[in-house]
């Protein structure tokens, strides 16, 4: 493997030195007396409004992750607001990140140093994709899948994931995060079989018990 390696160190080197900002030259925002943050940032309230009333703003722009998809969340909620002040709200708890590797990472929620700091009580539930028929199948199984859950209520805070299609697989992961649902409420969903979202199934058996295959 030191050929592969070599090649993904190239890749995660080229990654780190990106650098990426908010792209607001030629907005002119200075000239319409719209505020900024120290990183250029433009300056919304909950509501994506700023300081000029009639003026919002949203994505790439604002603070938080540069994602297309929280941006647009973000124009849905905005607009709802425009139209009705207070009913749009975006749950960036609930906004999944994808890096689109081989394997994929991907991850929704708190992470453990996250709920460490805030001193949360969790469980930590983890299924590995080599025990997953149909990664194996596909002789693609390396990663896994990692779900956190309140150790009282079994809450999900926090999935994270390296797997093959895992940017597919943490949609199900989102959904949890979103309505609330338990550890338990996924184990306890029936997953199609051979399917790699069985692992997801698994890894939250997992937190609140004992998966079924490994």
């Amino acid at each position: 493997y030191p050929l592969r390696r070599q090649r993904q160190m190239c890749i995660r080197d080229r990654y780190q030195r990106r650098v990426r900002g908010p792209f607001t030259e030629g907005l002119q925002l200075d000239k319409v007396g719209v505020k900024t943050d120290k990183q250029g940032r433009v300056i919304t309230d909950e509501h994506f409004k700023t300081n000029i009333p009639h003026i919002f703003a949203i994505g790439d722009v604002i603070a938080g992750p540069m994602l297309a998809h929280k941006a647009e969340e973000e124009g849905i909620a905005c607009v709802e607001n425009i139209l009705t002040p207070g009913i749009g709200h975006v749950n960036y708890n609930a906004i999944p990140s994808v890096v689109y590797t081989h394997p994929e990472v991907a991850w929704v929620g708190e992470t453990e140093e996250q709920l460490q700091k805030r001193g949360a009580k969790y469980n930590v539930g983890k299924f590995p994709m080599q025990a997953n028929s149909r990664a194996r199948t596909n002789d693609d199984f390396e990663g896994l899948v990692k779900f956190l859950s309140d150790k009282e209520t079994d809450r999900v805070l926090g999935v994270h994931m390296i797997a093959p299609m895992a940017g597919e697989l943490i949609s199900e992961a989102v959904l949890g995060i979103e309505y609330g649902a338990s550890a338990e409420d996924i184990g306890r969903t029936c997953h199609a079989h051979p399917t790699l979202s069985e692992a997801v199934k698994e890894a939250a058996m997992s937190a609140y018990g004992k998966p079924i295959h490994y």
